[in-house]
C-alpha cells in the first residue's frame, strides 16, 4: 500500500487532528483507478441479515468502504434460517369449509402471505414457488391451522382473538418487579418463536408500551437489581421485536426508540450493553439513508444528560477485560459508525474523535488478546484508517499539482473542480 503523505499523515494518523479546506464526496478519477486493483482485492460489504445480534459481526468483518451507495436489505427473521416443512404442523384433515371453498388465486395469494409471514428472503422463496399447486394448497392449510392456534391471521373470514393483544393488555396495566420481568420473558420468548403477523398483531401499540417502561425505569434515580432485570429483559424484547422488516420500520419510526436504546448504554452491565451496541450498529448498517445522523443525534443527546463526552461509554465498554464480547460488539459498534460516511472528512472526524475518547490509548492492550473476533474488528478499523490516510493523500497530492502548476490543463477527468462543477 502506498504510504500516505506527511501532510496526511499529520491530520488524520492517529492524533486528534482534523483536515482542513472544503470537502469533497467523490475520489477523483486518478485516485479510482490507482486503487482499482488493490480494491478489488479486498472484501466488500454484504449485508444478508438473518438476525440482528449474531450475523452483523459478518456484516462488519467484511465491511469496506465503497464508492457504491449501499443497498440496504432487509432484516431476516430468525426463524428464517430454521424454516423447513418439517415444521408445519403435521398433515391433518383440515380441509374444514373456509379452506376447502379457496379458490386458485386465494390460494396464491395465501401461499405469499406465508412466505411473507415466514420472513424469507427471495432466494428461500424461489425453491416453493416451483412446487405444484397441491403442495401449495396443502402448505397454506396447514398455513391457516398454525396462525389460528397463534392468532396470527386475520381476516373476514378468521377472526381470533389474539395472544398477542393480552402482553399489550398486561403491559398497559401497569405491572412492576417480578410480575413485570415474567411478563417480559414470556413475550422475548413470543416475539421470537412467533411469525411476523404475530409481530405486527402486537404492533405500534405494543412497542410504545415497551418504551414507555424502559424510559420509566431508566428516569428512575434508584436503580434496584430487579429494575436492572427488567432493563435487560426490555432490551432483549425490543431485539426480537425488530428481526424482521415490520418491527425495523416501527422502531426507526418511533423517534424516541434511539434515544432510549443510547441512554441504556451503561457498561456497568455488560450483558445488556453488549445487546444493544450489537442492536445499534445492525441499525447503522441496514437503517434508511439518514440513520447515522439520527443515530449520533440520539448518542449525543444521551451523552449531554450525564455532562460526558457522546462516546465515552462506548470506549469504556472496551475497557472491560472481563467481558470480551461487549469488547468485540464495542468494536463492531466503532466499525459501523466509522465507515458508514460516504466522506473522507466525516470519516476522519468520527475517527478520530474516538481515538481523542481514550481509544488511541487502548488499541496496544487490545491488540495483544488472543481472540479471532476482536482482531478481526480491530483489523477492520487499521485497513480503513489506512485507506482513508491513502484517499486523503491522493486529494492532497492533486491540489498541490493544481497550486504548482496552475496552467497546465489537466485531464477532464482529474480536476477535483470540473467534477463539483465549480470550474464552470
Amino acid at each position: 500500500m502506498e504510504q500516505p503523505g506527511a501532510a496526511a499523515a499529520a491530520v488524520a494518523g492517529g492524533g486528534s487532528e482534523e483536515p482542513g479546506g472544503g470537502r469533497s464526496n467523490k475520489r477523483s478519477a486518478g485516485n479510482r483507478a490507482a486503487n482499482e486493483e488493490e480494491t478489488k482485492n479486498k472484501p466488500k460489504l454484504n449485508i444478508q441479515i438473518k438476525t440482528l445480534a449474531d450475523d452483523v459481526r459478518d456484516r462488519i468483518t467484511s465491511f469496506r468502504k465503497s464508492t457504491v451507495k449501499k443497498e440496504k436489505h432487509l432484516i431476516q427473521h430468525p426463524i428464517d434460517s430454521l424454516v423447513a416443512m418439517s415444521e408445519f404442523p403435521a398433515p391433518q384433515p383440515l380441509y374444514d369449509e373456509r379452506s376447502s371453498n379457496l379458490s386458485e388465486k386465494e390460494v396464491l395469494d395465501l401461499f405469499e402471505k406465508m412466505m411473507e409471514d415466514m420472513n424469507l428472503n427471495e432466494e428461500r422463496k424461489a425453491p416453493l414457488r416451483n412446487k405444484d399447486f397441491t403442495t401449495k394448497h396443502e402448505m397454506v392449510v396447514q398455513y391457516i391451522s398454525a396462525t389460528a392456534k397463534s392468532g396470527g391471521l386475520k381476516n373476514s373470514k378468521h377472526e381470533c382473538t389474539l395472544s398477542s393483544q393480552e402482553y399489550v393488555h398486561e403491559l398497559r396495566s401497569g405491572i412492576s418487579d417480578e410480575k413485570l420481568l415474567n411478563c417480559l420473558e414470556s413475550l422475548r420468548v413470543s416475539l421470537t418463536s412467533n411469525p411476523v403477523s404475530w409481530v405486527n398483531n402486537f404492533g405500534h401499540e405494543g412497542l410504545g408500551l415497551l418504551l414507555d417502561v424502559l424510559e420509566k425505569l431508566l428516569d428512575k434515580k434508584q436503580q434496584e437489581n430487579i429494575d436492572k432485570k427488567n432493563q435487560y429483559k426490555l432490551i432483549q424484547c425490543l431485539k426480537a421485536f425488530m428481526n424482521n422488516k415490520f418491527g425495523l420500520e416501527r422502531i426507526l419510526g418511533d423517534e424516541r426508540s434511539l434515544l432510549l436504546l443510547a441512554r441504556a448504554i451503561d457498561p456497568k452491565q455488560p450483558n445488556m450493553m453488549t445487546e444493544i451496541v450489537k442492536i445499534l450498529s445492525a441499525i447503522c448498517i441496514v437503517g434508511e439513508e439518514n440513520i447515522l445522523e439520527k443515530l449520533l443525534g440520539a448518542i449525543t443527546a444521551a451523552a449531554e444528560r450525564n455532562n460526558r463526552e457522546r462516546f465515552s461509554p462506548i470506549v469504556e465498554g472496551l475497557e472491560n477485560d472481563e467481558a470480551l464480547q461487549l469488547q468485540v460488539a464495542c468494536m463492531q459498534f466503532i466499525n459501523a459508525l466509522v465507515t458508514s460516511p460516504y466522506e473522507l472528512d466525516f470519516r476522519i472526524h468520527l475517527r478520530n474523535e474516538f481515538l481523542r475518547s481514550g481509544l488511541k490509548t487502548m488499541l496496544p492492550d487490545l491488540k495483544e488478546k488472543e481472540n479471532d473476533e476482536l482482531d478481526i474488528q480491530l483489523r477492520v478499523f487499521d485497513e480503513n484508517k489506512e485507506d482513508d490516510l491513502t484517499e486523503l493523500s491522493h486529494r492532497l497530492n492533486d491540489i498541490r499539482a493544481e497550486m504548482e502548476y496552475p496552467f497546465d490543463k489537466p485531464e477532464k477527468s482529474v480536476c477535483l473542480y470540473c467534477e463539483k462543477g465549480i470550474c464552470g
